[in-house]
């Protein structure tokens, strides 16, 4: 009878994804194993190879779409709902991002294997076109179109993010700015 585990394979995966993020790709299993209070042999009975423990490490899960959104059918407060969801959206892309080029850098990085995975920014697109549609209906919001002013906001959150990724600062000022920027946006969705 085999024994128990003493961590998730889930556990192992984020200390994994923190050894990889401090040290790239070429952090040892060995240094992975330590940090996860396991041996490299579990590591490998768990994962197989480096390669594939790297791989299930950094590459970005899909993300939990009501955590993120909300209720399919928003409160009446459009305004403050969308400043709410585009900061949790950049704030999102801004943990997803490193990981993802990250993952890029890898040297057996193959574009077509990764590019047919569900992409999750389509999915938040499409959610959050959902929830816009939601508020038009009850005519706390008038866009033009719910799948443009979802993937304009989802598109300001995802730049905003790799802003911040680029060029790190102070991160409330920064929110501030995104929060500004969907002020904008505002204008042109307000009901009239």
């Amino acid at each position: 009878m085999g024994r128990y585990k003493t961590i998730s394979d889930d556990d192992v995966l984020r200390v994994a994804r923190g050894v990889f993020r401090e040290k790239g790709h070429t952090a040892t299993t060995r240094e992975i194993a330590q940090a996860a209070g396991i041996s490299e042999a579990v590591l490998y009975q768990r994962f197989g190879s480096k390669h594939h423990l790297f791989f299930a490490a950094m590459t970005p899960g899909m993300p939990d779409v009501d955590e993120l959104l909300g209720p399919t059918d928003p409160p009446d407060d459009a305004h403050g709902y969308l400043r709410t969801v585009v900061v949790r959206l950049g704030r999102h892309f801004g943990e997803a991002i490193p990981l993802g080029l990250r993952m890029m850098m890898h040297p057996s990085f193959d574009l077509a294997t990764f590019g047919h995975t569900p992409q999750p920014a389509t999915r938040l697109q499409e959610a959050l076109a959902e929830r816009i549609a939601s508020l038009a209906r009850r005519r706390r919001i008038a866009p033009a179109s719910a799948s443009l002013t979802a993937r304009l906001l989802v598109s300001l959150a995802h730049d905003w993010a790799l802003w911040t990724v680029f060029a790190p600062g102070a991160s409330t000022r920064r929110e501030r700015k995104l929060k500004e920027m969907v002020d904008l946006v505002w204008q042109g969705l307000r009901p009239r």
